[in-house]
């Protein structure tokens, strides 16, 4: 979705969130350099010129996208800001309003980024780690509760129960994705209702018909499906390399054959969002579905409240030092008080550390997820970084915006379709919708909802839990024994 100042798109929702929404979450980070400069000074040994040049860094490039001014180059001189040079160099759109919609916002970020990149200490300063912080603090009572239903699901050895256990978890997950803060300008978003207590597994019920497209069974059964097989393949390879040490010529093609049993994760917001992410993992591995669970976030400080390495370890920490404990009196005289506390939130915790020590969990920063690209263009040095998995599941609006190319393709085409060609692995997409672009409605879904709210596409009100099982995978990088290019059958 380009922009262009001069037509009709500017009344969308891209246009909006460029001139309006992004102006103003660059304004609350200069007014917290302004605001706690002594702290940010203490924290980071920095001085007061540090963050004098952030501010002034930061207000010209509020300055240059609020007047369409052309892209600068990135000062960086590191591999990563020659690509961004290179593309820069290479579009044919130079100005923030007349390129793609998420090339705009992405650049916006990565600029932002640049001003401590060339800062002498503040090389490691996250502006949004305050508010990511307090996020998770203000679910802790949710997290509380989905921790001891996840307990007892993991307890239940009940096996006609567990695909009903993973769609319960899967759609908290889903509306866990309420919490961005990007949507909200950097303001505090939650499901909290003051001193009532919120089930986040009835609010999923309560929002059923808020859920325009659920494939939950597909995926459970797609996933459970993919990962037998590959335990099989996984098998059968290790009996025939002990059969056949001597004839190397007949190792499968590392590009078809997988590793583990492993699913990704491509997440979107820490806080409570990250915590369903985990819980999701945490039930698949319990129920020895899957060996590995790889957790894919940003490198660098994106769109507000997306996971970081630092958010990724404080979410699991703070889990597992938590100190929660509210006793809601009864609703009704004669009954008992209901007890909310943190005793299953600190073992999930633990256990989760544990994951992280013995390779169970992983979590990978990789350059490629602050890329401007939409996913299926992405070849060669800049191809996703997902693909031997049983799955990839992308969270959020923008994993689902790069998915669909940026473009809104209404109810006549299929979420398969949608992906135009991207089909590393089976992929899950679960979104609140935030943005007016959308792929595999059912027929008349959008007319029914634009009579009730013309813009219910950018409120996050409405979800969708999609997926796509087609998978074509290739190399991600030239091997010794296949080269460069994956000829399937054919490869030589």
């Amino acid at each position: 979705m380009s922009i262009c100042v001069e037509c009709m798109a500017c009344k969308s929702f891209a246009y909006y969130s460029l001139k309006e929404r992004l102006p103003i979450i660059l304004t609350k980070v200069i007014d917290q350099l302004s605001r706690d400069g002594t702290k940010i000074k203490r924290e980071h040994n920095a001085t007061d010129d540090d963050i004098v040049c952030l501010i002034r860094h930061i207000t010209k490039l509020k300055s240059d996208l609020v007047t369409n001014k052309p892209f600068e180059k990135l000062q960086a001189g590191t591999p990563e800001a020659a690509l961004w040079n290179s593309w820069l160099d290479n579009s044919e759109y130079k100005t923030y309003f007349t390129h793609l919609w998420v090339f705009s916002e992405c650049y916006v970020y990565r600029r932002l980024w640049e001003g401590c990149e060339l800062s002498k200490n503040l090389k490691n300063f996250d502006y949004f780690a305050e508010q990511k912080d307090q996020s998770f603090q203000n679910s802790v009572e949710l997290m509380c509760i989905v921790a001891e239903r996840l307990r007892e699901m993991i307890k239940d050895e009940d096996q006609s129960k567990r695909k009903a256990n993973f769609v319960a978890l899967l759609k908290v997950c889903l509306w866990s994705n309420k919490c961005d803060l990007s949507l909200s300008n950097g303001e505090q978003v939650g499901l909290s209702d003051g001193p009532n207590v919120i089930d986040p597994f009835l609010v999923t019920t309560q929002l059923k018909d808020k859920l325009l497209v659920d494939d939950s069974e597909k995926i459970y059964d797609g996933i459970v499906s993919r990962a037998e097989s590959f335990a099989k393949a996984l098998q059968e390879a290790s009996k025939d390399a002990n059969e056949s040490k001597d004839q190397p010529e007949t190792e499968p093609c590392p590009a078809k054959m997988p590793q583990t049993v492993a699913l990704d994760i491509i997440c979107d917001n820490s806080g409570y969002e990250l915590f369903t992410d985990l819980c999701v993992a945490h039930y698949l591995i319990a129920t020895n579905i899957v060996k590995k669970i790889r957790f894919h976030v940003k490198k660098l400080p994106w769109f507000v409240s997306d996971v970081t390495p630092r958010d990724f370890k404080y979410v699991i920490s703070s889990c597992a030092t938590a100190n929660y404990n509210r006793e809601v009196p009864p609703k009704t005289e004669g009954e008992s008080p209901i007890i909310i506390s943190s005793k299953d939130l600190n073992e999930i915790g633990a256990e989760w550390t544990k994951f992280l020590e013995d390779g169970t969990f992983e979590m990978l920063a990789e350059p490629y997820w602050t890329y401007p690209h939409i996913y299926r263009v992405s070849r060669g040095p800049t191809a996703a970084p997902v693909g031997r998995a049983v799955a990839a599941l992308f969270k959020g609006d923008l994993n689902y915006r790069k998915l669909l190319g940026e473009r809104n393709w209404g109810e006549g085409v299929s979420f398969e379709q949608a992906l135009e060609g991207f089909h590393p692995c089976p992929i899950i997409a679960l979104r609140t919708v935030k943005a007016d672009l959308i792929a595999g409605l059912p027929a008349g879904a959008a007319a029914r909802l634009s009579a009730i709210d013309a813009r219910w596409m950018e409120t996050g009100d409405y979800g969708v839990i999609q997926y796509c099982g087609k998978c074509d995978p290739a190399p991600q990088e030239p091997c010794e024994l296949y080269g460069t290019t994956c000829d399937g059958e054919k490869c030589s």
